[in-house]
């Protein structure tokens, strides 16, 4: 019990049963094919818990910062912002700039060298315990070839060593292999070799299966647990929810 970590929110809560929370010192691989919801799964998760007191640093190489905080500005609401009150904006965004929240100034192609002295620093400057980079391949795109895959293994093993070393939960974005896209994802459509998930604590998976979206986790070295979330997004607040077992039903019995 003393293990477990935070709660990951009311929103999903199956989610914190199966991995038993959020833990530092943890390398967390999420992954989902392009245009699915990784970024905003992944900055609600983060947000959500910011707002518990977990002091969060987000490194965000395919979505520039200002979409980003918007994004996350309107999560933290939990109502739409686009035609709401001056005074509504302003209490949202008060409540938003008090959280424990830091970016990474870097877009685009990034050395990996950069963004892990930017980590240390936040690390000790700011007690940051929970780091997102978005995503693996901006950080290796310098590579191709042969020189891509040991890249990518490298960089799997220095953000591995960084997560032990300081006690930082880091959740890593990594785009899957190009392949037949009516098929799910599984462990091995992770881009380049095993590295990434023989190294990682967890392994979450955004899976859409033609009639719903569901976070799969694949691996759990906490304690093995392993199962699905399925997802209900809301376009007003730009956020998840897990479907309810009615909701779930009524999918299941439109699809027979």
């Amino acid at each position: 019990r003393e293990a477990a970590g935070v709660s990951f929110g009311d929103a999903l809560p199956s989610l914190t049963q199966i991995l038993k929370g959020h833990r530092p010192g943890e390398l967390t691989i999420f992954t989902g094919r392009t245009g699915q919801g990784k970024t905003t799964v992944c900055s609600q998760l983060s947000l959500d818990l910011a707002e518990k007191g977990i002091h969060t640093l987000w490194g965000s190489f395919e979505v520039k910062n200002i979409m980003l905080v918007a994004k996350m500005l309107q999560q933290h609401a939990r109502k739409s912002l686009a035609n709401c009150s001056e005074e509504e904006f302003d209490a949202a965004s008060e409540t938003f700039t008090e959280l424990p929240l830091w970016y990474l100034s870097y877009y685009g192609s990034t050395k990996l060298d950069d963004v892990l002295s930017a980590m240390e620093y936040a690390t000790y400057q700011f007690d940051v315990r929970h780091v997102i980079l978005d995503n693996l391949q901006f950080m290796t795109s310098a590579s191709s070839g042969k020189d891509l895959f040991s890249a990518l293994d490298n960089s799997i093993h220095r953000l591995r060593t960084f997560a032990s070393d300081h006690n930082v939960h880091i959740t890593l974005v990594i785009h899957p292999r190009k392949d037949d896209e009516s098929h799910l994802l599984t462990l091995s459509s992770v881009f380049g070799s095993a590295k990434a998930t023989q190294e990682s604590d967890n392994v979450i998976i955004l899976q859409n299966s033609g009639l719903i979206k569901y976070l799969d986790i694949r691996k759990n070295r906490y304690d093995g647990t392993l199962g699905f979330v399925p997802l209900n997004f809301d376009p007003k607040t730009l956020r998840f929810r897990q479907m309810t077992p009615e909701e779930l039903r009524d999918v299941e019995e439109t699809q027979e």
